[in-house]
């Protein structure tokens, strides 16, 4: 596993967001069509944490954009379906009078958000994974959501820190999945490999095209202000040379 640290080609921003200091009333940035989403939920923790992490997504995209949040567009595309609501799926903004587009990814844990977005031309796609404490560190977690290969190199770690590097794959797998638009829902975590530098995926799930170069690595919690605590990754899929 890579050692925790800032992606090494930095065409993205991260940031992190307490959801229960996000104002509500902000609400008014977001589409007609989120708040839908949003009042779809029962539960009023999810659903006002729902429209905390919109809000944050918006402001942080709105932020790389250089506009304000209220000039941009959700423009959401989704792999998995044939709704086009364009609020939900993989985040995308069309930014202000020049449309530009932001890539960007939102991942939720307990009170926190971990966020990512990009103006970067050369980005085919962009997910981010945040889990809290172990949560990927249960017995039996490896023969369900681990390649052969995985599983080898868990073997290799000593049993008292196999949670945390369970969890630290885990987090990888889900940041790749979401910067090629997919969902675990409908792909077997067993097929997505990231025991290595670059994820290892069969080609109907990465249905990126060509052959896209990959940054995935594991963000330092502590230099975004996530308590330590905090396991999380990022993932970029980058645009062939031509």
């Amino acid at each position: 596993m890579n050692r925790p640290a800032q992606p090494a080609v930095q065409p993205i921003r991260l940031a992190a967001v307490r959801l229960s200091s996000v104002d509500l009333r902000q609400t008014e940035f977001l589409d007609d069509g989120e708040r839908r989403l949003a009042g779809a939920f029962t539960s009023q923790v999810r659903r006002e944490r729902f429209l905390a992490g919109r809000i944050a997504l918006r402001r942080h995209a709105a932020e790389i954009a250089g506009v304000d949040p209220t000039d941009l567009q959700a423009d959401y595309v989704c792999r998995e379906c044939t709704r086009d609501d364009h609020v939900h799926g993989m985040p995308r903004y069309q930014a202000g009078s020049r449309k530009v587009t932001v890539l960007a990814s939102l991942s939720r844990a307990e009170d926190w958000c971990l966020l990512a977005a990009s103006t970067d031309g050369r980005l085919l796609g962009v997910g981010v994974d945040l889990e809290s404490g172990g949560a990927a560190g249960f017995e039996g977690f490896g023969q369900v959501a681990l390649s052969a290969r995985e599983q080898e190199e868990l073997q290799k770690v000593e049993p008292a820190l196999r949670a945390g590097f369970q969890t630290r794959l885990w987090t990888r797998k889900e940041a790749v999945l979401k910067a090629i638009g997919r969902g675990l829902a409908v792909v077997d975590p067993a097929l997505v490999d990231v025991a290595g530098s670059v994820p290892l995926l069969p080609d109907h799930v990465a249905g990126t095209g060509g052959r896209p170069g990959w940054v995935v690595d594991a963000v330092d919690p502590g230099s975004v202000g996530l308590p330590l605590s905090f396991t999380a990754a990022v993932a970029l899929v980058v645009a062939p040379r031509s």
